[in-house]
């Protein structure tokens, strides 16, 4: 007998809200009703399937593999979809990408805009969050594909396209810290300097430079807003580490400028374009992940 779609879709949103109560509030239900959805397949399962604790719910082993097989069955229904419409010669469907902030300029530039034109039945759903965020949601299947910076390697995840860039010292064009063509490793020591919080990957590539290089940044400015890190720098209060193509229209604008580090592959990551491991993607992720991986400056 198969479990009762109400009674997974209770068990799934808890585990996603966290809390019973939140997961009620978002399926419009009272929580007496989403725990006993719950109870209810527990009972037809035999086996528990979420704790209760103090921060909330979490699942037990059995929950984690019933969680997996909503997972599959979710992917498995977006691929009949896919195939459906492929049949019927239809271009249509919502493709979901979660991305770094440094990325959204030349995705919506070089990829969203020509693609949406060639591909007017496609719409798309966009999360956008530090790399340690992008993985998960592709890992967890709330996002078809992910583009991040310097993702750590993972047997769930399949690499598409990956393309290795250095990071370079960005400054405001004629500010003060605007100074000669390069800057050497004891200079950037000592100059103001804002950074990305944990979790992006900027910062797992200036933690390995620092131990590998023996310096220590001065950093008097944490965000975990690359727009907040670009305010900074124009307002030439400081200087950031970024990838170079992360203010390729600031520097045609003429508000930024980057400045090479005088030390052979210095801060070198990669942009890396990747999807699930395994996963059966739709018809339209299909076709736009060729695309990013041919368009995307990023991955040239």
């Amino acid at each position: 007998m198969q479990p009762d779609p109400k009674h997974i879709l209770s068990f799934k949103t808890a585990l996603s809200a966290g809390t019973i109560r939140a997961a009620a509030d978002q399926l419009g239900l009272e929580p007496s009703t989403v725990s006993r959805n719950i109870t209810a397949l527990e009972k037809q399962l035999a086996t528990a399937l979420i704790e209760r604790g103090r921060k909330g719910v979490m699942p037990t082993e059995a929950g984690e593999l019933l969680m997996g097989y909503v997972h599959r069955q979710s992917g498995e229904m977006e691929a009949l979809r896919s195939q459906l419409d492929a049949l019927a010669n239809m271009e249509r469907g919502t493709v979901s990408v979660a991305l770094g902030e440094g990325f959204l300029g030349d995705f919506s530039q070089s990829v969203l805009r020509p693609f949406s034109q060639d591909h007017p039945g496609v719409t798309y759903a966009l999360d956008v969050g530090a790399t340690d965020h992008v993985r998960d949601a592709v890992i967890e299947d709330k996002a078809h594909v992910g583009l991040a910076f310097n993702v750590a390697p993972d047997p769930r995840l399949k690499i598409i396209a990956q393309t290795e860039h250095p990071l370079v010292m960005i400054c405001a064009r004629g500010g003060r810290f605007d100074t000669g063509k390069t800057v050497d490793i004891q200079d950037l020591s000592r100059l103001p300097c804002g950074f990305l919080s944990k979790g992006y990957g900027v910062g797992a590539v200036i933690a390995a430079m620092e131990a590998s290089h023996g310096f220590r940044a001065r950093g008097v400015l944490e965000t975990g807003s690359i727009a907040a890190l670009k305010a900074f720098v124009k307002n030439d209060l400081g200087v950031t580490l970024l990838p170079e193509f992360v203010v390729a229209e600031d520097m045609q604008a003429g508000t930024l400028c980057t400045k090479h580090v005088s030390i052979r592959d210095f801060g070198l990551g990669t942009a890396t374009l990747f999807v699930r491991q395994g996963r059966r993607l739709p018809l339209a992720t299909q076709k736009l992940l060729v695309f990013m991986s041919r368009s995307l400056a990023a991955l040239a």
